[in-house]
């Protein structure tokens, strides 16, 4: 389970990342041939993808496409398999420059050093604001694949969709709960804290409903009365398909989520998935859905 502060902290590690000579060199490519990377971790996968540079492979494609889905991951990106138990045989075979891998992941993951150089990038904000972090980690990504002038784009453009969002939202007056139902339609993930989508909703000038604990990633798991504490509430929830269609099925059956003063006001929206760790490109997304669907309703 990873840690937010473990014993090299984050800006250590981050600054390590930065001044790295290997790092800034990229990794060593072919004669003629573009560095080949492996990413092991959805966000470092979303971060590459939104510098236009396609991993060579990286594990469990199908969870990324449900869980991030944007940026889209290329059908040519191969699959290594279980997060936990990558493929190491196939691994070697499509025989990678380099293996760029979560700062948590790096321990558990050092017999990926026998097939290519590890870059370990500090993917936890830490005590940082979620989305200066992940600003920071693009400019280390772009570094690392020799394209230091390509987060500029990605970061102009969430800079640019979080003011343009603050301006729209300006006086919002109904807090906002962020969150993503489980198929059972009684419990459910809650977004706050420092993560990217606490940090979003506070970059946009909105009151988040929710301030109770969260983990290094600025969630936690909660029973559905939680979303009762703030009945003048809006609440918000991602879109995950038929898991979502299975718990709103339920829900219609819930005496408790019928009761929801946001339920019977018809404060409630349903909104396209962003990955709940991402970085710019989750970050613009966020605030381009809160935007648009929070702006038309009643701010009364």
């Amino acid at each position: 389970m990873p840690v937010a502060d473990g014993a090299i902290g984050r800006r250590a590690l981050l600054a390590a990342a930065l001044a790295s000579p290997l790092l800034l060199a990229g990794a060593p490519a072919r004669a003629g041939a573009a560095p080949r990377f492996v990413s092991m971790d959805l966000l470092i996968t979303e971060l590459m993808l939104t510098l236009g540079v396609v991993p060579l492979a990286t594990p469990n494609v199908a969870l990324y496409r449900r869980l991030v889905a944007d940026p889209v991951l290329p059908a040519e990106v191969k699959d290594l398999g279980p997060l936990a138990e990558p493929n190491l045989e196939y691994l070697r075979t499509l025989a990678p420059d380099r293996i760029v891998v979560a700062d948590w992941q790096a321990a558990g993951l050092e017999n990926l050093a026998r097939i290519a150089p590890l870059a370990p990038v500090p993917v936890l904000a830490g005590g940082k604001p979620a989305v200066a972090h992940g600003e920071e980690l693009l400019r280390v990504v772009a570094a690392l694949v020799a394209a230091p002038s390509r987060a500029d784009a990605a970061i102009e453009a969430c800079e640019a969709a979080l003011a343009t969002g603050r301006s729209a939202l300006g006086g919002y007056p109904r807090p906002v709960y962020v969150c993503r139902f489980n198929r059972d339609g009684r419990n459910l993930a809650l977004f706050g804290g420092n993560g990217m989508i606490g940090d979003t909703l506070a970059r946009l000038g909105l009151a988040n409903a929710y301030a109770g604990r969260v983990n290094a990633f600025g969630v936690t798991n909660a029973p559905l009365m939680r979303l009762a504490e703030r009945p003048e509430a809006v609440i918000v929830h991602f879109d995950r398909g038929p898991e979502t269609d299975a718990a709103l099925a339920r829900l219609a059956q819930s005496p408790v989520w019928q009761a929801l003063p946001a339920v019977r006001a018809g404060r409630v929206v349903r909104t396209p998935v962003v990955y709940p760790n991402g970085g710019p490109r989750s970050a613009t997304r966020l605030a381009l859905a809160l935007t648009s669907s929070l702006a038309p309703l009643d701010h009364g």
